[in-house]
C-alpha cells in the first residue's frame, strides 16, 4: 500500500488548515487577553447542595426605590451587577454612580469581563474572573452571596449583559436582573424574595455560553469573591 501525490497534498493541505486554524486561535486569545481580560478554569465534579437559595443580610442595603432591585433605563448592567453585590455586602450603591467607576469601557460604554474585577479591586474586593462549568457556579452561590455572571442577552444574540444570580434548584436559574422587561416574578408584598427573574436551566446553559469567533474561549463566565 502506497500514498500517491494526491494524498501527498490533501495532507499538506490538512497540515497548512490545522495550522492556520491554530495560529488564529492563538493571536485571537492574545487579543482577547488584553482587550477582555485573563479568565482563570473553575471547573467542579459535582454540587454540595441541589438547590440553594441566598438570602438577604441584615446588612444588606437596599436601592433608593426601596426594593432590593433597581432597573437600569439604557446600559450599565455592569455598574448595577456590581452595585447588587455591594449593597449585599452593605455598602449604599447605585446602578448608574457604580457604572461611572467601572473601568475598561470601550466604546458605546459597553464593559468586559475584566472590568468587574477592576471595579471591585477599587474597593478592596478581590473578584477572579473565571471560565467553568454550572456546577462550580452552584458552589459558589451556595457560598451565601450572589454571583455575577456573564451571559447573551438572548439565546443567539451576540448582545452581552452582567447579571446577579441568586438561586438555583433542579429545575431553573434565579437572577437579581437589571432589565425591568425582563422581570417575571411577582414581587409583591414579599420583602423576602432575593430574585426577579427566573430562566430555566437548559435556557441559561445557552445564554450562559457566549463563545464566539471573536472570542472563542470566553464562555461560561462568572466571577469568584475571595
Amino acid at each position: 500500500m502506497f500514498k500517491t501525490k494526491g494524498d501527498h497534498m490533501v495532507a499538506k493541505i490538512l497540515f497548512e488548515v490545522v495550522k492556520f486554524a491554530g495560529t488564529a486561535l492563538i493571536i485571537t486569545t492574545i487579543v482577547d487577553v488584553f482587550l477582555l481580560g485573563i479568565i482563570c478554569p473553575h471547573f467542579a465534579g459535582k454540587t454540595k447542595h441541589s438547590e440553594f437559595f441566598v438570602s438577604p443580610r441584615t446588612e444588606t442595603v437596599k436601592a433608593s426605590s426601596g426594593s432590593f432591585f433597581e432597573y437600569q433605563q439604557q446600559g450599565g448592567c455592569a455598574g448595577f451587577s456590581s452595585a447588587f453585590v455591594l449593597r449585599h455586602l452593605g455598602t449604599q450603591a447605585s446602578g448608574d454612580e457604580t457604572f461611572k467607576e467601572v473601568p475598561h469601557q470601550m466604546r458605546g460604554g459597553a464593559a468586559v469581563p475584566k472590568s468587574i474585577p477592576g471595579f471591585f479591586a477599587k474597593k478592596g474586593i478581590k473578584m477572579t474572573a473565571c471560565t467553568g462549568n454550572l456546577s462550580a457556579l452552584k458552589n459558589e452561590i451556595a457560598k451565601g452571596k450572589p454571583v455575577i455572571v456573564v451571559i447573551r442577552s438572548f439565546v443567539g444574540k451576540n448582545d452581552l449583559h452582567f447579571a446577579c444570580i441568586t438561586g438555583y434548584d433542579e429545575n431553573n436559574i434565579y437572577f437579581a436582573d437589571s432589565i425591568e422587561s425582563w422581570i417575571n416574578v411577582d414581587l409583591n408584598n414579599n420583602d423576602k424574595i432575593y430574585y426577579n427573574r427566573v430562566v430555566s436551566t437548559s435556557e441559561f446553559k445557552k445564554l450562559w455560553n457566549t463563545s464566539m469567533l471573536k472570542m472563542p474561549l470566553y464562555r461560561n463566565m462568572f466571577f469568584v469573591m475571595k
